[in-house]
């Protein structure tokens, strides 16, 4: 009996020792996507993000289809060091690394708190909530502190918002005619923030949601909704 049990401890240490890869640096060479950022006991995962670690140790990452910091990356054993050359200096100790199967897991401390990092590995970049806001929008529904105020605001029925790549946007159609301005896209949530150009510029929060070809804007002080289906062509 004493033998059988022996046998059944060596399989599943040795199972369990057989789903995780040793760690060199092919292993972790390609693109990697964020799932969880957790600091302490926060989590702190940005939307969305994603590494790259190349054959010639260089490495870039990116939030969607943006990619905004480049660099170098050096393991030695399980231990992982990143240097974004167009970033701020890490002054931490290196990551140590564990990897299973297509994940991957990173852990250390900054100011006395525990980070860990899980990853799993990916194909193609990913996209995120703000990369589908991209595009031009007709406004369907304007509903403002429970009032439908569509006549008011869209009296033409031919209003449109469109949401460009250079992080500009532009209304078309309203009855002052047409106004530009700038939105951001928040780094952890579905949250865009919109700011108009001109003499009485104005900061405006919404959540939103993109179900297929439609688009819904809730601002963040639940008192106003904006509803949009996407267009292909300016409405004139």
């Amino acid at each position: 009996m004493r033998i059988i049990k022996l046998f059944l401890i060596i399989i599943i240490i040795t199972s369990v020792f057989s789903c995780q890869k040793k760690v060199n640096k092919s292993t972790i060479e390609g693109l990697w996507l964020v799932e969880k950022v957790i600091m302490g006991d926060q989590s702190m995962t940005p939307i969305a993000r994603w590494m790259r670690f190349n054959t010639d140790s260089t490495q870039t990452s990116g939030n969607g289809w943006l990619q905004h910091s480049y660099g170098k990356w050096s393991l030695k054993d399980n231990q992982l060091k990143v240097i974004d050359s167009n970033g701020i200096t890490d002054t931490f100790q290196p990551f140590t690394i564990v990897l299973k199967d297509s994940t991957m897991t990173w852990k250390r401390k900054e100011v006395g708190q525990q980070i860990e990092v899980s990853l799993k590995r990916i194909n193609t970049l990913p996209v995120s909530g703000g990369n589908k806001l991209f595009g031009l929008w007709k406004l369907t529904k304007s509903i403002d502190k429970g009032n439908d105020i569509k006549a008011i605001v869209n009296p033409s029925n031919k209003s449109m918002l469109h949401l460009r790549w250079d992080n500009m946007y532009v209304q078309h159609n309203i009855p002052s005619g047409k106004q530009f301005g700038i939105y951001k896209i928040h780094a952890h949530k579905p949250e865009i923030q919109l700011v108009n150009y001109g003499n009485e510029s104005k900061f405006s929060f919404w959540n939103f949601s993109i179900d297929n070809e439609k688009l819904i804007l809730n601002s963040t002080d639940n008192k106003s909704t904006m509803e949009f289906e996407r267009i292909y062509k300016f409405i004139q």
